[in-house]
């Protein structure tokens, strides 16, 4: 990639950076129009209640370890949208399932970057394709298996000289392989890239771009003839399919057979998935026609003792062990020991399930408390800062809060090597109600950075340095400890209480600046620090609109100034994923050009090879 035109890693920064919202919901929720989104509008969790004959909307919104409903409206007749109690229309109810402006605006993204960069893009969805970010890989899949590129003829003199690059090979490349670390796309993800390409505003998307020739139907590209490769490899491997039916992906898989309209060489395929055939009222249909299947598995009427022997003897996964245990058995101690015995909770699993963990008493049994300890060590997200807020016992939720600060740590570590962070923090007057969330915010975003590697100031018109004893969440509530807002706004004064603390030669710096930016840019001050910063973040915490200091401070520089969105600090999974991208995404200056230390996220993507599909789809 030329490096004087990153346009299109600009466009990756965009994307994992600016937007925190998820693409899918999978519970019901209402949007409201949102000005601060980049796709202009919020979801939240909601649900409704009939009251007096009307369907009345509750939004639900966590308080402390409670949840709240807070009315915001009743249902239309027409079913979605929500009229206010004071007139208009307050928002819109949504059913679980696709966040349609997330998705429609994470893809237009991508077509950016494939619009600039045919090759990068199709790197940059083979980079996706390893990492943790689901939603970013659906999107990804789905551009893929429909863009132009799909390894045509080129003609020349009349004879074939060669064949085109085929990018749509990565495309089916991601849906067909198999991982062991579970970053491999599940049957639900493979449906969801339908459901991606079904909308209709991809569908404009693809249409615009010449994927495709009909102007009605959505173009799905290669997604029906990947689907078939892998329904067929797994009825030509039988354990595969009976895995998927253990594992509860048996009704997704019946799905993506119907979709595709997949004829099985065997009525083995049927029976596995105990799916009953009738006749087509064209006749066409000759396998299994009326023919009984097993009856789905039922634990009803089953002792808690049969069911503990039951599930050590046949070791199913937790999601399956908890759709089949009965109501009247429920998720007992027993039941629990039994699963965590059989292996059926995963990491995460074991880790989600603290709270339950905690009230059955489980974490008192040495053998149950050492492979959660483990568990939560292993952790590849923050979630466990969350749970933490939900245990009665201290010393369980500090090993929680211990383990989020180590995924973190974990996430970053890599792409710190090279670079030193100065953490500038707005204590002034207009931050009085912001303080307590800046709090939060920064403990959960300092730990993911070596001490070393890590100086902090607070300023207003006076700025100090913070000693930070540890890069924690308790760290930094130490650090800040009897610290109140009060008097004006200079962040040079921030940038100035650190200017004593120099990168080493072989190092760059960032400046990451929380506060509020009502006040004057403040380009003299980091010139005369002589630090010299590569780049500027920005974590907004006030409601204030101005840009005048740190944005206008970064383009009088001339260095790139990253937007750090709130939200991404309600989502266990984005903290680490964003605080990576973004410290990976922030350019080696000159001094570091030729070091090998640390390369940045456009780069790591071009040196990314392309997925290539597993053998048997070849």
């Amino acid at each position: 990639m030329n490096h004087e035109n990153l346009g299109a890693s600009e466009r990756i920064i965009q994307t994992l950076l600016a937007c925190s919202d998820h693409a899918v919901h999978n519970r019901p929720g209402i949007v409201t129009p949102d000005r601060g989104s980049a796709v202009g509008v919020a979801w939240a969790p909601a649900t409704y209640k009939v009251e007096d004959g009307k369907k009345v909307v509750y939004r639900l919104e966590r308080a402390g370890k409670k949840t709240r409903k807070v009315r915001v409206g009743v249902l239309a007749d027409n079913g979605y949208q929500v009229r206010g109690d004071a007139g208009g229309i307050a928002g819109e109810y949504r059913k679980a399932g696709l966040f349609p402006e997330v998705v429609v605006w994470m893809y237009r993204q991508a077509a950016e970057v494939w619009k600039a960069d045919n090759e990068f893009a199709a790197k940059w969805a083979s980079y996706a394709f390893a990492q943790e970010h689901r939603d970013l890989k659906v999107i990804l899949a789905a551009l893929m298996l429909v863009q132009a590129r799909k390894g045509d003829p080129v003609v020349d003199g009349g004879a074939v000289a060669f064949h085109d690059d085929d990018y749509r090979d990565v495309g089916e490349a991601m849906m067909l392989l198999y991982t062991k670390d579970g970053r491999d796309m599940s049957p639900k993800l493979l449906l969801r890239v339908h459901d991606v390409l079904s909308l209709p505003a991809v569908a404009a998307i693809n249409r615009e771009l010449g994927f495709g020739k009909s102007a009605r139907r959505p173009f799905l590209g290669r997604w029906p003839g990947a689907v078939e490769k892998w329904l067929r490899h797994r009825e030509d491997n039988p354990k595969l399919l009976q895995g998927l039916v253990k594992a509860g992906f048996r009704r997704t898989v019946m799905e993506l057979a119907r979709r595709v309209g997949y004829k099985p060489e065997s009525p083995a395929f049927f029976a596995t998935l105990r799916w009953k055939q009738a006749q087509a009222k064209d006749g066409r249909r000759n396998l299994a026609i009326g023919q009984a299947v097993a009856a789905a598995e039922s634990w009803e009427g089953l002792t808690e003792e049969a069911i503990c022997n039951l599930i050590v003897r046949t070791k199913p996964s937790y999601k399956r062990i908890v759709g089949l245990v009965p109501k009247d058995v429920g998720i007992t101690r027993a039941v629990m020991a039994a699963a965590i015995e059989a292996g059926a909770l995963s990491d995460k699993d074991l880790v989600i399930a603290t709270p339950t963990l905690e009230e059955l008493g489980l974490l008192q049994v040495q053998d149950v408390r050492e492979r959660w300890e483990r568990a939560v060590k292993a952790a590849e997200d923050m979630r466990a800062a969350n749970i933490a807020r939900r245990v009665k016992s201290k010393e369980t939720a500090e090993t929680l809060r211990q383990g989020a600060d180590e995924a973190l740590q974990r996430a970053v570590a890599a792409v710190v090597k090279g670079l030193v962070v100065y953490f500038i923090v707005d204590v002034s007057g207009s931050m009085t109600n912001a303080i307590p969330t800046a709090k939060d915010y920064i403990g959960r975003f300092l730990q993911g950075f070596p001490l070393e590697k890590l100086h902090v100031s607070v300023f207003n018109t006076v700025g100090r340095r913070i000693a930070l004893k540890h890069a924690s969440a308790v760290g930094v509530e130490n650090a800040f400890r009897g610290i109140v807002a009060g008097g004006g706004t200079e962040y040079g004064q921030g940038v100035r209480a650190l200017q004593d603390t120099k990168p080493a030669p072989d190092e760059e710096a960032v400046f990451i600046f929380v506060g509020d930016e009502q006040a004057p840019a403040f380009e003299r001050y980091v010139r005369d620090s002589g630090i010299a910063p590569i780049a500027f973040g920005l974590l907004k915490v006030s409601g204030a609109d101005s840009d005048r200091a740190v944005r206008a401070t970064a383009a009088a520089l001339g260095i790139p100034c990253f937007p750090i969105d709130q939200r991404i600090f309600a989502d266990p999974y984005a903290i680490p994923r964003t605080i990576r991208a973004l410290v990976a995404s922030t350019p080696v200056g000159a001094l570091r050009a030729a070091a090998t230390s640390r390369i940045t996220l456009a780069e790591e993507i071009v040196k990314t090879k392309l997925l290539a599909k597993p053998p048997w789809a070849a």
